[in-house]
């Protein structure tokens, strides 16, 4: 296909895709040599009975994830369409342009290092949002995989969601949609046109350092969450993401969080069940890493903002409704592998 104005190109085979595919799961990637087999070999492995697609949107990466993604394509060309150009554009930029390129009803996520370990996925989600006309996204559960000596380790059998009652999981979950378990970009599967009604709703007035939290307040605060229950997905906490660069970089994330939650603060100020939990647990955050990090100048601007926006009496009260909210996981945030099983790449 001829390259866009921005010079971006697409290498797929027009005469082997699905033609309509309901759903398309659309991965972006940057330097995911050494696990993006396994995310593709995820998706290209969904067992249906509709068609679909996946988008992979790679950015310029230094390492050999285009020649990688390449490969798949040329693998699977009924499945796997390839976008790059030859700079680097950013998450955001390269998230939206994959997005953009999506050509189902449906869309799913999964990011270049992460990945899917059930075939039925996108089945049983579609099956969930197309039986509920009242549902606006399907999550499921998920386990992570995280680094030991020699390579990555997962348990399958270790479900994040085991102790988190069902009021959490499913439903009208707008008062509790930052609750960081659920609505995992991995693990969701929404109508497109969801998306794109989110993007243009006002809701996100920057850009953050994150789009997760946008799309699951603006969801939440409009439909009903459908859930499977059952591993689907695994996270990767690997040691570059954005959270895991440094006390700093996670200051920049929780400043980031602040600015959003000012904005939706706005965007739903007609509502009264706009959880105020949401910032009290980025304010506490903020000025825990602040003082982890020796940064006494975001450390201030954190205690401001807590005596700004709570006061003494509303930051018990919101305190308190957090910490009851997550009554069930305390003292089992500790990770447990049980019988590891080694995470390899495959491909």
């Amino acid at each position: 296909m001829p390259a866009a104005p921005d010079h971006l190109q697409e290498a797929s085979d027009a005469g082997k895709l699905a033609a309509r595919p309901l759903v398309s799961v659309v991965m972006i990637t940057y330097n995911h040599a050494e696990y993006l087999a396994q995310a593709i070999e995820g998706v290209v492995s969904q067992i249906c009975d509709f068609p679909f697609e996946l988008v992979i949107g790679e950015d310029a990466s230094k390492d050999q994830t285009r020649e990688i993604a390449l490969a798949y394509q040329r693998r699977f060309p009924h499945i796997v369409r390839v976008l790059y150009s030859a700079d680097n554009v950013g998450m955001n930029a390269n998230g939206k342009r994959t997005f953009d390129a999506a050509r189902g009803e449906f869309v799913a996520f999964c990011e270049g290092d992460d990945y899917w370990c059930s075939p039925y996925k996108l089945a049983k989600q579609v099956a969930l949002i197309t039986g509920d006309a009242e549902i606006g996204v399907v999550h499921t559960d998920w386990t992570r995989s995280r680094p030991r000596t020699g390579g990555w380790q997962v348990n399958l059998g270790h479900a994040v969601h085991r102790h988190i009652p069902p009021a959490l999981l499913e439903g009208h979950l707008f008062r509790t949609f930052h609750y960081p378990r659920i609505l995992r970009t991995c693990t969701i599967l929404l109508r497109r046109s969801t998306v794109l009604a989110c993007a243009a709703s006002g809701l996100a007035r920057r850009e953050y350092r994150f789009s997760d939290a946008v799309l699951a307040a603006y969801v939440a605060s409009r439909w009903k969450v459908g859930y499977v229950p059952e591993v689907t997905s695994v996270y990767r906490e690997s040691p570059h993401s954005v959270l895991r660069s440094g006390k700093q970089a996670r200051v920049a994330f929780l400043r980031s969080s602040l600015d959003f939650d000012t904005d939706a603060r706005d965007f739903f100020r007609a509502r009264t069940d706009y959880p105020a939990g949401y910032r009290w647990e980025v304010s506490v955050g903020l000025l825990l890493w602040a003082i982890s990090a020796k940064d006494a100048a975001t450390a201030r601007f954190a205690l401001s903002d807590i005596g700004e926006h709570f006061g003494f009496a509303g930051f018990i009260k919101a305190g308190w409704q957090t910490l009851w909210m997550r009554r069930r996981v305390w003292g089992r945030r500790r990770f447990n592998p049980g019988r590891p099983t080694p995470d390899k790449v495959t491909g």
